[in-house]
């Protein structure tokens, strides 16, 4: 019955004016974003260093280690000996990073600084405006780059739009200070 109130639907925001909405904040994140480096979680690989394959079935061939002596990644062992890289797992987490265009807004007014229990320094926060294509990854995301300065989400990302939902925003608390 509430709904006999509200004004007809399109009378005041047409497909026209959501359109020039989407098209203006892509062309915004385009021209002012900034690239925000977003770590995802780390991926399990072979060990590159042992000669043994992920299901810890040996290779047969020589180790073709593509990192170069002195790595992290390449050190030598005693045969039959554990392998100092994986210890012995025959498996590596390797870094996995993403790096999107964003709109960054420090000390957003949008945010409730209160409502989580941790007194946030308002000068630490900034909001994060994305496309929807990197919603994936920012919810997973553990930690962001931006500017500079090393970050960690604060909260579970918001997906926005105007009518359609095109847009994520996320914010991000400063952990190096």
């Amino acid at each position: 019955m509430a709904d006999q109130n509200l004004p007809t639907p399109g009378a005041y925001v047409d497909d026209n004016l959501v359109t020039l909405y989407g098209d203006t904040i892509d062309q915004l994140i385009s021209d002012f974003g900034r690239n925000v480096i977003f770590y995802l979680p780390p991926s399990e690989s072979g060990c590159p260093n042992c000669e043994q394959g992920f299901d810890g079935s040996s290779q047969g061939v020589p180790a073709s280690n593509p990192f170069p002596l002195g790595s992290p990644f390449n050190k030598t062992f005693p045969t039959g000996g554990l392998c100092p890289v994986c210890q012995g797992t025959h498996k590596i987490l390797v870094p996995v990073t993403q790096t999107y265009k964003s709109s960054i807004q420090r000390t957003p007014k949008d945010f409730e600084y209160t409502q989580y229990g941790i007194d946030f320094d308002p000068g630490n926060v900034v909001k994060l405006k994305n496309k929807m294509v990197t919603f994936e990854d920012i919810k997973i995301a553990e930690k962001a780059l931006i500017d500079g300065d090393l970050y960690t989400r604060i909260r579970y990302p918001i997906k926005t739009g105007l009518r359609d939902l095109r847009y994520v925003q996320s914010f991000w608390m400063r952990i190096n200070k």
